[in-house]
């Protein structure tokens, strides 16, 4: 009978009692440091929103993983069909130029350095060039400092040698481009810098 008196009237005590104890608490919480019941729940929320968002971003990626193999799958049997067709009796000369590019690009990949020029897959000398190119060539400034513009020779700068060079004239003066050396721009008059041999 007693715990029957003593529940009803627990009963009627827990909410009178309630929201008092709960205000204590909550500002033991504050007074600590402690984050409230809405900055929990709000911060639920953006975990929640969060874990969606990644959840999104992940299937795009899984998708974009697919296209880009299937990219990759057509663009090997792109190259092996390429293969296959200059492999052919009716292409016998492009065979062999197709041989000749992977065997100077396994050179440059084994560490061995092949001629700057275009199509000379020759083992490098001196500068960038092979034994039979390092005179002085159009396009590019020579083991000697020079280049070779309308089949006229001119000294660049013996610094630059093995370096592409655009050349041009400008009334009475020449103009190197010089790229490879962050474009920097060599000016001269043509008497000055013009090589007669």
């Amino acid at each position: 009978m007693t715990s029957f008196l003593l529940g009803n009237v627990a009963d009627r005590l827990v909410p009178v009692l309630q929201t008092p104890v709960e205000d204590i608490i909550y500002e033991v919480l504050d007074q600590k440091g402690f984050p409230t019941r809405q900055e929990v729940r709000e911060l639920r929320n953006k975990l929640d929103r969060l874990e969606k968002s990644l959840e999104n971003l992940t299937k795009a990626l899984g998708t974009l993983q697919t296209e880009v193999e299937q990219a990759g799958a057509a663009a090997a049997d792109a190259l092996e069909r390429a293969g296959r067709a200059e492999a052919s009796p009716a292409g016998p000369a492009k065979a062999s130029a197709t041989k000749a590019a992977p065997k100077a690009a396994a050179k440059a990949a084994a560490g061995k350095k092949v001629c700057k020029v275009d199509g000379c897959d020759t083992h490098v000398r001196a500068r960038g060039f092979c034994a039979k190119q390092r005179g002085t060539l159009p396009g590019y400034v020579g083991s000697e400092g020079t280049t070779e513009h309308e089949a006229v020779t001119y000294m660049v700068d013996l610094a630059a040698s093995g370096q592409v060079v655009e050349t041009r004239y400008e009334g009475d003066e020449v103009i190197f481009l010089l790229p490879e050396s962050d474009g920097r721009v060599i000016r001269a008059k043509v008497d000055d810098v013009r090589r007669y041999d």
